[in-house]
């Protein structure tokens, strides 16, 4: 199955799950890349409640990644997204789920917290804690590899190392449910067609140096 296949499927079970009461008849998906590599995915399903958008990290082609650091660098972004329970970020992706008049919003405030990640050693370590606390509890199905011992191995400079592999066309976005894919296009650009990833990797070489 193709990355871009696997992560649509992956997409419409997770949204299926958001919307149960809603029937899960999904458009022909709209797929394209923004000029700076990013791949974008857009499915519309006007019978849906809500908009949906799902942010994943394809890491076949980044190497020397040690165990936990993408569910780490997650946590970490998610420290950006303050109390706003419309956008989640766990395990290796983020997820928005909102209605439809607040999506564009939403997806700013996630690509706020997506390009503008603080990697001080305070917010690292109150992700850390985090990401313990949630193995601890078992609330969530981790890959085996994202154990207690894993993450507390981890350094704020193996997170901005691993970052600095990164590039936007390592980024999947989905878009789903009660969304129009003109606008959701818009939005998408809006979003995060500014996003240059020369810019990002220098500030992240900067904040480890």
């Amino acid at each position: 199955m193709s990355i871009l296949k696997k992560i649509l499927f992956t997409t419409i079970i997770i949204l299926s799950v958001y919307s149960s009461q809603a029937q899960i008849s999904f458009k022909e998906p709209v797929s394209y890349k923004l000029k700076n590599g990013m791949n974008i995915i857009i499915s519309e399903n006007n019978q849906s409640a809500k908009a949906f958008s799902n942010f994943t990290l394809d890491t076949r082609n980044l190497k020397n990644r040690k165990d936990g650091v993408i569910e780490l660098l997650m946590t970490m972004i998610g420290e950006g997204t303050g109390k706003n329970n419309n956008i989640s970020f766990k395990d290796r992706t983020g997820n928005i789920s909102t209605i439809t008049a607040n999506f564009d919003e939403e997806l700013q405030n996630m690509a706020a917290a997506i390009q503008n990640i603080s990697f001080s050693q305070n917010t690292f370590n109150t992700a850390k804690a985090k990401l313990m606390l949630s193995l601890k509890a078992q609330d969530y199905d981790y890959d085996q590899t994202v154990n207690e011992n894993s993450i507390m191995a981890l350094s704020l400079a193996d997170v901005t190392d691993f970052y600095n592999q990164i590039t936007p066309s390592n980024f999947y976005l989905t878009v789903a449910g009660d969304v129009h894919t003109d606008e959701a296009k818009t939005s998408v650009k809006k979003a995060f067609g500014n996003w240059n990833k020369k810019i990002q990797k220098d500030q992240v070489l900067e904040i480890a140096e």
